[in-house]
């Protein structure tokens, strides 16, 4: 019998989460929030003094921009943080996932050699990906100039089935990919072959599986922030407080920022708690999915432990 995966599941996987675990979907969320308060607070010197009537000058913004290009470093490194960050927590999400009947002291979050394993599937996937779609687009510009000079009607719904014939083959790769990550997470290895072999034959489930992820993600990001956003209108217009009619820089807003210190920290409830949420739908029902069906091969790899293994390092 062909090995196949619950899609109940499978998507029924981050609600166990959010219903079991709830504090570690909040602190996940935080240590994300944690590091986008940190961006933001590098990038307000950015733009602090800067004239909003001199935005359309030429050469002073040129200028600023030069002044500005000292924080780069520091962003740049900011950035890196907030992938390496991302990486950390879908491993968490992922193990956390794996055993859903039991805790564990670091909110199964690790720093070793499953996150570099994962990092290293992903990164070769959407680079192989990446290339072979960047290849499969110019041969297509190809065709289209060879045909037009010939025939310019057919040369355009030649390039329209050539169009739909990429786009339906690139789905169709990265569905086949999708399981490579969880695979490597769950085996302990670099899966490439294991990922890829057990996305065969479960291509339609896997699409509907990650639509139906979509979708939850969707609603789930709109209502995160139209909770923020009711929060940040009730602090406003509670207090209320006016928008200044003549501002010249950031800095003329600070009175405006200082009121709503406080609203603004409120908000960082419902994100974490949205941020963490998003972490287990990006992992949990792709991996459960990935253990399922690795369930159904004649020598099922072990479950991935709670416990860390000598090459992990505890981030909590």
């Amino acid at each position: 019998m062909k090995p196949s995966f619950s899609f109940n599941d499978a998507l029924g996987a981050p609600f166990v989460m959010l219903k079991r675990r709830p504090l570690y979907l909040f602190v996940w969320g935080l240590m994300m929030v944690a590091v986008t308060v940190a961006i933001y607070a590098l990038l307000v010197p950015m733009f602090a003094a800067l004239p909003f009537d001199q935005a359309d000058n030429p050469a002073f913004m040129d200028q600023y921009m030069v002044e500005m290009s000292r924080f780069s470093p520091a962003i740049n490194g900011m950035n890196l943080l907030v992938y390496l960050l991302m990486l950390v927590l879908w491993t968490a999400a992922g193990r956390s996932a794996l055993s859903p009947g039991r805790g564990d002291r670091f909110l199964f979050l690790r720093l070793g050699m499953d996150e570099l394993r994962v990092a290293v599937a992903i990164l070769a996937v959407f680079m192989g990906w990446y290339i072979a779609l960047v290849i499969l687009i110019l041969i297509g510009v190809g065709l289209a100039m060879a045909l037009w000079a010939a025939n310019e009607a057919a040369a355009v719904v030649v390039v329209m089935i050539y169009g739909l014939i990429v786009f339906i083959g690139s789905i169709w790769a990265l569905v086949r990919v999708s399981l490579i990550a969880p695979a490597s997470l769950i085996l302990k290895t670099f899966a490439f072959t294991q990922g890829w072999a057990l996305a065969r034959g479960q291509v339609w489930k896997m699409i509907g599986l990650n639509l139906l992820v979509w979708l939850i993600y969707m609603i789930s990001v709109i209502l995160m922030y139209a909770v923020v956003g009711g929060i940040l209108a009730a602090g406003f217009f509670g207090q209320g407080l006016s928008w200044p009619s003549d501002v010249r820089t950031v800095a003329d807003l600070e009175p405006v920022f200082r009121a709503m210190i406080a609203p603004l920290a409120l908000t960082g409830i419902p994100q974490a708690m949205g941020f963490g949420w998003v972490m287990a739908l990006y992992a949990a029902p792709n991996v459960v999915a990935a253990r399922q069906l690795l369930d159904g091969v004649p020598a099922p790899a072990p479950m991935a432990e709670d416990a860390p293994p000598a090459d992990t390092l505890h981030i909590v």
